[in-house]
């Protein structure tokens, strides 16, 4: 039976911190199998690690003394346990009392190819005009542009089932197999937040893995609580890793599409009062990747030598 390791990474977030770790506890007790949560802390100066311990004083407690982000938080966390299986939960969620099992279940149901399975995670305080939840994310998908994006994002929670796979996994509510990342890589902690798990997805599906989606998963998210949807931070990792994550793994033609993109949002901005206040987070998360682009350049290279796919099914990866 597989051991599961359950990572929250955590950053100041005493105010959400405890409902996630309260439904954990309830969920792992629910499960069949051996379950460990461990609570990376990334530097916090509130009292998060106090609750953490007063809340789950079963829950193992990494700390770093400086922030890693999302990615170089959960990398920790990963390289700190050692289940067959991690699951990863974000912070500000709560889960279903039989979330734990039944992705883990999906996970192991998928056979060793399937790398990773992502949650059905719903917007906390979102209804429709009809008092339906709205949904977060089944998973992680790559447009045209090399925009990721949360399939399923904002549509009713009473809509079908989305189809059992996926290109991507979110990291907000997701299952990972250690012996796929043992052979992939961990996260990528210069990613530090966005794109992390997207980034990670691209590896798994070049080596030939799989992403499978639980419905019957559920988590129930309030939507970057930590850095907020139009903050600076939010603009500046989002911009900077789209084009970073792009040009790493993207066909050429979508690469070429997300840095063309990326600069004629930059004169748009720049041409438009309205936007000024967004156009420094843009403009720095540009050259931000800019400067990294000899290392993604030389990261692409690599990739295309390792690669299992062919170019054809590479681009079939990419949602229209």
């Amino acid at each position: 039976m597989i051991s599961v390791d359950v990572v929250v990474v955590n950053w100041n977030g005493s105010a959400v911190l405890g409902d996630c770790l309260r439904s954990l506890l309830v969920s792992a007790d629910r499960s069949s199998r051996a379950v460990t949560i461990t609570v990376v802390d990334n530097g916090s100066v509130d009292d998060s690690v106090v609750l953490a311990r007063a809340v789950a004083p079963t829950a193992a407690i990494v700390r770093s003394q400086v922030n890693l982000g999302f990615a170089g938080g959960v990398a920790l966390g990963i390289d700190s346990t050692t289940g067959e299986a991690i699951v990863l939960v974000n912070n500000d969620a709560t889960v279903d009392p039989d979330f734990i099992e039944r992705i883990v279940d999906a996970l192991d149901r998928g056979g060793p190819r399937r790398g990773a399975v992502t949650g059905h995670i719903v917007l906390a305080g979102s209804e429709d005009d009809r008092g339906v939840p709205l949904v977060n994310s089944t998973g992680s998908e790559v447009g045209p542009t090399g925009n990721g994006r949360d399939r399923g994002y904002l549509e009713r929670d009473d809509a079908p089932p989305a189809p059992p796979e996926v290109f991507g996994f979110c990291g907000g509510a997701a299952a990972l197999r250690r012996s796929a990342l043992d052979e992939v890589g961990n996260f990528d902690p210069t990613l530090f937040l966005y794109y992390e798990d997207t980034e990670l997805s691209w590896r798994l599906r070049r080596h030939g893995y799989d992403v499978g989606y639980a419905h019957d998963a559920v988590v129930t998210h309030r939507h970057a609580f930590s850095s907020g949807l139009d903050s600076p931070v939010f603009t500046f990792y989002n911009t900077r890793n789209r084009l970073v994550v792009a040009t790493r793994h993207a066909p050429a033609r979508v690469a070429y599409a997300a840095w063309a993109s990326a600069l004629v949002r930059m004169a748009r901005l720049a041409t438009n009062p309205a936007g000024r206040r967004t156009l420094g987070p843009v403009a720095r998360g540009t050259l931000g990747a800019l400067r990294a682009l000899p290392r993604d350049l030389a990261t692409r290279r690599r990739l295309r030598r390792t690669t299992t796919l062919t170019s054809a099914e590479i681009r079939a990866l990419i949602t229209r």
